[in-house]
């Protein structure tokens, strides 16, 4: 189903400005436009499934809060509802767990999709800032999520319980393929893939990631990110993840730390690397488009030697759907570049993606090193960096990477073709300042 211009309609009949004095949350403006839902809290509670052989599978509760000056539809109903809202105008709620082991930040799990249903347009003092402390009453009550207002879905309503695919037939969740994440657009009734297995289609993580005894000292982050549509259209789709810090016990129960309260708002757990290790670098790379669609790049560079440095290279896709194909950096002529890795976090349970790893190459001449997967012409299921996750590059060099290039290259066809960008000393505590330029390279 293609959306019409209702949503477009609705926020231009029911926006104004509500402001928020005080900091901003996640780097944005203190006025918020529009509908913008924001994940509040990831919920104490959490579900297991499984083992499947050695996988295990999670899902965490989330509570959404419309931190906005309009309403968020969260219309579920096949005939749409009150004669404006269409059947995909509702929310998709996407789950993952990351793991920080031996200076190494990986994500090591992700779901597919829940879709929201009914909001409660529930009070939570914390939705908004004491000067906005109210929930509004949608017009259109559970069809919408008012301003001000929360809604939770427990961990087993996120793993698929309850009303998930009104229309369908025994439905759990929805795929992250069927979704463009910067225009929140998707179909429905969305696939209904066969799940035999308890473990499919939510958090999948094998065993050796979690189990205590092979990983002393890891840290651990659940993330919940929701997209909609009217979210997206209104610029507000950058703030829609949050994290809270997690650990598993001997019998490989998700254990979340601290209270809800705990959960860091409106930021992906990327920032969670940047909090617990002070020499990680975070930029934010976006295209030029409205809606914007953001990669989050991570760097932490260590000395091992007089002439050898170590770099941990992490890039998350927050919301592009054109994806990524292609990462690399270039040095200045004649670094030696050696000890080149690379790991994905693989999508499962039907998605149409390949799991092919990137293949990396090293030119000696310009002294570039690169990662690529096939070409959207190609293969239009290749193994993209696509929206919600997150991949790792790292290298030994006989210098530091510095404000040397890096080039991201897009999966999809448009312009740019690519965007190349530097990464600077820090100018906030978290993101990393610099210029970012453009370029029609194509690797």
């Amino acid at each position: 189903m293609k959306r019409t211009n209702s949503i477009l309609g609705l926020i231009a009949a029911l926006s104004f400005v509500a402001a928020f004095p005080g900091s901003a949350r996640a780097g944005e403006a203190p006025t918020a436009i529009g509908p913008d839902v924001t994940v509040i809290y990831i919920s104490t509670t959490t579900s297991k499934f499984g083992p499947v052989g050695d996988v295990y599978a999670y899902s965490i509760g989330t509570t959404s809060c419309n931190v906005g000056g309009a309403e968020v539809a969260w219309c579920d109903s096949p005939g749409g509802c009150n004669g404006v809202l269409e059947f995909n105008d509702h929310p998709v709620i996407a789950q993952n767990l990351y793991r920080l082991k031996d200076d190494r930040f990986e994500q090591i799990g992700m779901s597919w999709l829940k879709h929201g249903f009914v909001s409660t347009n529930s009070f939570d003092t914390n939705c908004r800032d004491a000067s906005n402390n109210t929930c509004q009453v949608p017009p259109f009550l559970g069809n919408q999520l008012g301003m001000g207002c929360t809604d939770t879905y427990s961990s087993s309503l996120n793993a698929g319980g309850g009303s998930t695919c009104a229309g369908g037939v025994n439905c759990r969740l929805g795929p992250r393929s069927e979704v463009n994440a910067v225009s929140g657009e998707y179909p429905m009734p969305y696939a209904n893939e066969p799940h035999p297995q308890s473990i499919d289609q939510r958090i999948q993580v094998v065993d050796a990631d979690i189990d205590p005894a092979l990983n002393a000292g890891a840290l651990y982050w659940a993330e919940g990110q929701y997209v909609t549509a009217d979210d997206a259209v209104a610029e507000r789709g950058l703030n829609n993840a949050s994290y809270r810090a997690a650990t598993f016990d001997a019998s490989r129960n998700l254990i979340m730390s601290g209270a809800s309260s705990s959960t860091v708002r409106e930021k992906s757990a990327v920032y969670a690397w940047r909090v617990a290790d002070a020499a990680v670098e975070i930029k934010n790379v976006d295209l030029p488009s409205a809606p914007v669609e953001r990669f989050e790049v991570g760097r932490r560079v260590t000395s091992v030697d007089v002439d050898t440095w170590h770099h941990e290279y992490v890039i998350r896709n927050m919301n592009s759907d054109r994806s990524a194909r292609a990462f690399s950096i270039n040095f200045p002529d004649g670094t030696s570049l050696t000890n080149v890795g690379f790991k994905d976090i693989e999508h499962h349970s039907g998605e149409p993606y390949a799991t092919t790893d990137w293949t990396s190459a090293v030119d000696i001449p310009t002294a570039t090193i690169s990662w690529s997967t096939e070409t959207f012409v190609t293969n239009p299921n290749a193994n993209a960096l696509r929206w919600a996750t997150m991949f790792n590059f790292w290298f030994d060099a006989d210098q530091p990477s510095g404000a040397a290039p890096h080039t991201i290259t897009f999966f999809k066809p448009g312009s740019p073709a690519s965007v190349t960008f530097v990464i600077d000393l820090f100018s906030d505590g978290f993101e990393s300042g610099g210029t970012t330029r453009w370029s029609e390279t194509v690797f």
